[in-house]
């Protein structure tokens, strides 16, 4: 991965952040960051550059709803690197407030769907386009063809299950599935690969807020087979396994990183 470029949205914090730590771990050193937090943005470049001088880091202050934005972000690592070939769109946002769906007003939906289905949507989009334009030079160790990139959408195991008062975030991550599916199909004679990782309870900043607010999810983390919850690095871990060349025949996949969650009946 040494000379490759890694793109990342959502890095300022939580799971996005420790995908540009992993990539860096994996040995690509040159990141193409994004996130609407520019202060959280401006930690984890500095984070990665403590961790490794020798890292390439452009940071932009993206709101990923927006496609003249989207597309200033893609073109300012394309400038810098020359091209983009692993990309992980990662931002997304949870409902707020929960409700089911008779009570939910329209100012809490139309958010979701503007950042966690159009703005990976956008991001795809700009990503299929620059990699097309890329010639096959992703070399996998598993002896397959040269491939032009690859791509990870983070959809939720609330794709596949649901909750009775989250049924605006569930259709929109189940609307990054079924997306990231069809162009898996779409462009894989092209040498693009697209994956989808779908992450169960994990902490992070935005689960850590709703505690805060006095959410409880004790009695759902104990259900989750492995009693726990995950960490934003088991995610990554997922993540950057399936951008990279060890991937190389897996697309159109949905993996669940959940603890067991999924599959369970599991009853104390």
């Amino acid at each position: 991965m040494a000379t490759t470029v890694a793109l990342v949205t959502g890095a300022g914090s939580g799971i996005g952040r420790a995908i540009a730590h992993t990539f860096l771990k994996e040995g690509c050193t040159r990141l193409l960051l994004g996130d609407i937090n520019q202060e959280n943005l401006s930690g984890t470049s500095d984070e990665l550059r403590a961790a490794n001088p020798s890292v390439e880091i452009i940071a932009c202050k993206v709101d990923v709803s927006s496609e003249s934005e989207v597309q200033k972000f893609i073109d300012a690592g394309v400038s810098a690197f020359g091209g983009i070939h692993y990309a992980v769109n990662n931002v997304g946002i949870t409902s707020n407030p929960r409700a089911r769906t008779h009570k939910l007003d329209t100012s809490s939906f139309d958010p979701l769907v503007a950042v966690n289905l159009r703005g990976t949507w956008l991001c795809q989009r700009a990503e299929l386009r620059q990699m097309l334009r890329q010639t096959p030079e992703l070399q996998p160790r598993t002896g397959a063809p040269p491939q032009r990139g690859a791509i990870v959408n983070v959809s939720s195991l609330f794709a596949l299950v649901s909750h009775p008062t989250s049924g605006g975030y569930s259709a929109t991550k189940a609307g990054v599935l079924g997306m990231t599916k069809t162009d898996a199909i779409a462009y894989a004679a092209d040498g693009i690969r697209l994956n989808a990782v779908l992450p169960g309870w994990v902490k992070t900043p935005t689960s850590e807020e709703s505690e805060r607010r006095g959410a409880n999810y004790k009695p759902i983390i104990s259900t989750i087979p492995v009693k726990r919850w995950g960490n934003p690095e088991e995610v990554a871990e997922a993540c950057v396994f399936l951008a990279g060349e060890k991937a190389s025949l897996i697309t159109g996949a949905d993996l669940v990183v959940d603890g067991g969650k999924r599959v369970s009946t599991w009853v104390d």
